[in-house]
């Protein structure tokens, strides 16, 4: 969910150009206005066992991950 959110101010925020700080700032108070104006309700699809069955999975993955970062590091 936060994902989306980012996704959709990201795209939001891709139409414009920056020259400076506050204007970025007032852009993200911008779309920040008009998503609080229409809010949606978020329905969770994904069942509780299925999320759980993931979990070592990601575990595994974060983990190689780290080990990949180390190595890369003390190669330098």
């Amino acid at each position: 969910m936060v994902e989306r959110f980012f996704r959709d101010m990201t795209v939001f925020l891709r139409d414009g150009s920056f020259s400076a700080t506050r204007e970025l700032a007032s852009s993200i108070t911008t779309f920040l206005a008009l998503h609080n104006a229409q809010p949606n309700l978020y329905v969770w699809n994904a069942k509780g066992e299925d999320i759980l069955r993931k979990i070592p999975r990601a575990r595994e993955a974060m983990t190689s991950q780290s080990k990949e970062n180390v190595f890369s590091e003390t190669a330098h």
